[in-house]
């Protein structure tokens, strides 16, 4: 049996099952999802991983087993670097990691495992229809919380994406996705612009598939739906650095498909000038709590 240890959200468990997955196809063992991780999302969520991928049993994980006990007396392994590293070919084990890269999959059992349910794919095709019969472009954009993250995330700005819809043609329509779509709306602006609104994450993943080709941001969940688009000749536009100058060094050369295009997110002193100020921020956040702790600790001696 191969297990995959789940911890993130969507897009993080769909690189951990994949790589699972892969490994007992090719060793042709059964495989299991774990959903036995302590940890507790935070907002928007507020639930246990167990509680979260619930909400995806109907659709992209309907094929998959999980189980929320952990195996006793099985071999771990230990994601060791960001880079593709192959993984031990045991017939028995436990994968901890993200395993973000396509290297570790086997393209067909993958494609196949998270292929769109019936439901989503008739919700979607009624809803959008006329959109996506224009051959349109996704744009994934990720604010909400790497707004607050920026010494380990950055956000793309608009020069990046601006930069990235000149590969396409002049007349080309782009179809929005994003956690503040407010801000959206405020900087696409043209009559080639469409916004999606109040979706559940479900269909946000897979209207991004179902586009003609695709722009992301540095979002595992943009990642996914760019990578599940069946189109042959899709183009797909991705940001490059992914993490943030002033947070882990990670090598990520095996984690973005090597034909799609790279675009640089942000200028380079305004990469550098708004990651280490969000790091400098948390920081001193931490340094008066700090502070703010001892005095207190003081006057009640």
């Amino acid at each position: 049996m191969i297990y995959s240890y789940l911890k993130g959200r969507l897009g993080n468990i769909l690189f951990e099952i994949a790589a699972g997955a892969s490994l007992a196809k090719r060793r042709n063992v059964p495989f299991k999802a774990l959903t036995c991780s302590p940890d507790i999302f935070g907002e928007p969520d507020n639930c246990s991983i167990s509680e979260y991928v619930e909400q995806f049993r109907k659709s992209i994980l309907r094929n998959i087993d999980f189980s929320n006990e952990y195996p006793e007396n099985q071999k771990v392994y230990q994601e060791q670097t960001f880079p593709y590293r192959p993984l031990p070919e045991e017939s028995d084990i436990v994968l901890h990691g993200y395993f973000q890269s396509e290297r570790y999959f086997e393209e067909d059992v993958v494609r196949n495992l998270f292929r769109i349910d019936t439901e989503t794919l008739s919700y979607i095709r009624k809803k959008y229809s006329h959109i996506l019969e224009r051959t349109p472009v996704s744009i994934l954009v990720r604010r909400g919380d790497y707004l607050k993250l920026q010494f380990k995330h950055p956000v793309c700005q608009m020069s990046y994406y601006k930069k990235a819809m000149a590969t396409f043609d002049s007349g080309s329509v782009f179809l929005i996705i994003s956690d503040d779509i407010t801000w959206c709306k405020k900087h696409f602006r043209g009559e080639n612009f469409f916004f999606v609104d109040d979706e559940p994450p479900i269909v946000d993943l897979y209207l991004q598939s179902l586009c003609t080709h695709n722009i992301i941001s540095n979002s595992s969940f943009g990642w996914w739906g760019a990578w599940l688009n069946p189109n042959p000749e899709k183009k797909i536009v991705c940001p490059t650095p992914w993490f943030a100058p002033s947070g882990v060094k990670r090598d990520t050369r095996d984690l973005c498909p090597a034909i799609w295009k790279k675009e640089p997110i942000a200028g380079t002193i305004e990469l550098y000038c708004r990651s280490y100020y969000s790091l400098a921020i948390i920081n001193a956040k931490i340094l008066l709590h700090k502070i703010a702790t001892g005095i207190r600790k003081s006057f009640s001696l």
